[in-house]
């Protein structure tokens, strides 16, 4: 029988951190081992109710049971203008300047394949999201890591970046309020963001998708900031706003060339979003304000009790200015990110993640996601004291 090879292209592509964390914890599950996952992303809280009811009532429209127009329905296009007004103050076309997409991973990756060439350089943050270096390598571009340093409070530093990768890189993603580090950017970082990006004709992929997952300062929007509009597309989920992450839906707004050469990518690709999942998704932006209020309360009070958990326990450079996730030192007492993520699943059974898993500038961190019940968290804290 002939043997089927995978392409150069996916040769290069390491294994998905999540998908090997996905079957660590099926194992576990497998072998009915009670574990505390605080590993990815995935909210353990309820999309709001009136959201559902909108996604069933919808469901049953014949329209929304065809094909669903690519660029997306005009009311929620205008939904999205709408809130995208109101919470950052940018006026937006909504037939030119917003697009929405199967969830914010999928225009975050197929963005490089409108605009990227072979051997182009895309700049990636590291630690940044796994999905950036997918999307790179699926265009046949060449990978610069743009490291984000605890010293610099994980803001990169573009005058160290070689002149050789700034005259020939084509796109950078930059995601704040971040993940895995959750800091956030201050307005003067995000300017000179877009200096470097004017200066050098390189493509502003600004990662939003926290935006709305903050305690004490309220992120921006990369098109709140003079001359962005002409080089940068921002990306926005459903998913960390409303805890919508089965839904899959998200948007892309800015730059209207870079909007239409992504939809022209998503013509070729995909046939656009469910429109009941259109529906629900605008009902959420129009209506559930109080909802993502109370989401951030929530995640206030988990990240309170879990900060707090680990600085008794000694842990040391702990961050967790925004999102749901608290990104912290690893214990000096082991070698790498990795040994301490499998001591944790080995003998704690708590699921985390290992910060290399991110880049190899997140050596040294671990990442836990604040996805269980504050009740949750207190246990995991006590399985750490025990070695205290």
């Amino acid at each position: 029988m002939k043997m089927f090879e995978l392409s150069k292209r996916f040769k290069k592509l390491p294994s998905y951190l999540f998908a090997q964390i996905d079957r660590q914890k099926a194992e576990l599950k497998k072998r009915k081992v009670k574990f505390i996952d605080l590993s990815i992303g995935d909210p353990d809280i309820f999309a709001p109710l009136k959201v559902t009811y909108a996604l069933g009532n919808s469901a049953r429209l014949k329209e929304n049971q065809k094909y669903a127009l690519d660029q997306g329905k005009s009311k929620l296009r205008a939904s999205i203008k709408n809130w995208f007004k109101k919470r950052f103050k940018v006026s937006l076309d909504q037939d030119s300047q917003i697009l929405p997409l199967i969830g914010s991973k999928e225009g975050l990756v197929h963005l490089p394949l409108g605009f990227v060439n072979p051997g182009d350089y895309v700049i990636i943050p590291s630690p940044g999201y796994p999905g950036y270096r997918g999307a790179a390598l699926f265009a046949g571009a060449r990978i610069f890591q743009m490291p984000l340093l605890e010293k610099n409070r994980f803001l990169p530093e573009f005058k160290k970046i070689p002149l050789s990768v700034k005259n020939r890189a084509r796109l950078i993603y930059v995601n704040y309020p971040n993940n895995p580090t959750t800091v956030l950017a201050p307005s003067g970082f995000l300017s000179g963001l877009v200096r470097f990006c004017s200066k050098y004709g390189i493509i502003l992929a600004y990662d939003n998708a926290y935006s709305e997952i903050y305690f004490e300062k309220k992120p921006k929007s990369i098109l709140e900031i003079k001359g962005a509009e002409e080089v940068s597309i921002e990306f926005h989920s459903f998913s960390k706003t409303f805890c919508m992450t089965g839904f899959r839906v998200g948007w892309a707004a800015g730059n209207k060339d870079l909007i239409k050469g992504l939809l022209k990518v998503k013509t070729n690709i995909d046939s656009g979003i469910f429109g009941a999942v259109q529906d629900a998704a605008g009902y959420a932006l129009d209506k559930e304000t109080r909802y993502t209020e109370n989401l951030r309360k929530t995640f206030k009070q988990r990240r309170d009790i879990f900060v707090k958990g680990l600085e008794s326990l000694g842990f040391k450079s702990i961050f967790s200015e925004s999102t749901f996730y608290v990104w912290a030192r690893i214990p000096s007492s082991f070698k790498s990110s990795i040994s301490f993520a499998q001591y944790l699943l080995k003998e704690k059974k708590i699921v985390a993640t290992p910060g290399v898993g991110f880049g190899k500038y997140g050596e040294g961190f671990i990442r836990f996601a604040l996805t269980v019940d504050k009740a949750v968290l207190r246990i995991a804290i006590a399985l750490l004291e025990l070695d205290k």
